[in-house]
């Protein structure tokens, strides 16, 4: 028989695989179809990225009192549904309004999977296995980025609607997976008193701060990659689409190795380390193929900055760590919160700095902003007794 945590963890590896992983990450391998189609020219596509950054703002605002109005488990379900309802209604062909208003829709989904996906997982995971569950759990993320980047280019060859409606069909599939997972929430006792609001639980001391700028600098760091490593290496170096479809599938690859690889790590030389050790490498994979254009260092960018739902599993553990399992859920609602906020803004910004610059000060602002995270990441201390 499988283990609750295990149950719980495979759950949200597969809510994950939906809402983060199809629901964010599929959009990198259309971008270059869709302007070349002419759906969409350079600008749209990069505004309707953004959107979907700012669609996860929204549903971080939303996420707990969802779950208090419904209940943990049927949150994560109806956002799990409405991601897979999402990647299918994309598939229509009616323009640039039509794909910003579902990309913001399934933004809003990943938030709040994301934020219901850790409370569960962590609270769940016996000691000595929290890197373990957390891996789990994001390793759902780099599953649907190997498999997008796997069918991206035979998908692209049927044409849009095909990519689009193949993306829901994964989704459907991972979605019957996330429901078998989450049957153990509907064995617990019914939940005591709803939590007290946001605010209330997790406060604003010295360690929620870091650990919320620490999260921003994260996701910041991370857009380049998410909007423009495709379209980097298909159109800025002229390589061509199934070249930079193959590169997703080897994004997909470390991320896959990489939700497992830094959770195990940190179980081992712990969660502070850890995150510090994984931020770093993470910003110097964004810098590089700025510095260095030939296969090894784009093999290498590819590799490395696709490892990083690990990065968010040590993040994970290093916060449960931190604040405990009781002010788990508040204090990574509030990281998200302000994660959103930033990745919003940030994704307009890059989108500007872009068509200012081009794409070297793109990554060279993303890597900073990694390198930052990490500086800030490794102080930070519990407020009360714990590891």
């Amino acid at each position: 028989m499988v283990p609750d945590w295990l149950r719980l963890s495979i759950g949200a590896a597969a809510s994950m695989f939906v809402g983060m992983g199809l629901g964010r990450f599929s959009y990198g391998p259309m971008v270059p179809a869709l302007v070349e189609s002419g759906a969409l020219d350079a600008a749209e596509a990069g505004y309707v990225g953004a959107g979907n950054l700012l669609g996860f703002l929204a549903g971080a605002l939303l996420a707990l009192p969802l779950a208090r109005l419904t209940g943990e488990a049927a949150a994560l379900r109806r956002a799990v549904a409405l991601a897979v309802l999402c990647l299918a209604a994309s598939a229509a062909p009616w323009g640039f309004a039509w794909l910003v208003f579902w990309r913001f829709l399934v933004g809003a989904a990943a938030a709040v999977t994301m934020i219901h996906c850790l409370a569960v997982v962590t609270r769940s995971a016996p000691p000595g296995r929290l890197g373990a569950a957390a891996g789990i759990m994001f390793a759902g993320v780099g599953a649907a980025i190997l498999l997008t980047g796997a069918v991206a280019a035979p998908l692209l060859d049927r044409g849009l609607a095909a990519a689009w409606a193949g993306f829901a069909a994964l989704g459907a599939v991972g979605g019957a997976a996330a429901l078998w997972g989450w049957r153990p929430l509907d064995r617990r006792p019914a939940p005591g008193p709803a939590p007290p609001p946001l605010a209330a639980p997790a406060g604003w001391s010295p360690t929620v701060v870091g650990l919320v700028a620490a999260r921003a600098l994260f996701t910041i760091g991370l857009v380049p990659h998410t909007l423009f490593w495709v379209d980097y290496l298909a159109r800025g170096l002229g390589h061509g689409a199934a070249f930079g479809g193959f590169h997703w599938t080897l994004f997909g690859l470390g991320a896959v190795a990489g939700a497992w690889l830094w959770g195990r790590l940190a179980d081992r030389i712990g969660f502070r380390a850890g995150l510090a050790l994984s931020f770093a490498a993470v910003a110097a994979g964004i810098a590089l193929p700025v510095l260095e254009t030939g296969p090894w260092a784009l093999v290498l960018s590819s590799l490395v900055v696709g490892a990083q739902p690990g990065v968010t599993a040590v993040m994970a553990g290093r916060t449960h760590r931190l604040v405990g399992a009781a002010r788990m859920a508040a204090v990574s609602g509030r990281m998200t919160l302000v994660a959103g906020i930033a990745q919003a803004a940030a994704g307009y910004g890059y989108v500007a700095l872009f068509d200012l610059a081009g794409y070297a000060p793109v990554f060279l602002v993303g890597a900073a902003a990694m390198l930052a995270g990490a500086a800030v990441s490794w102080p930070l201390r519990p407020s009360a007794n714990g590891p």
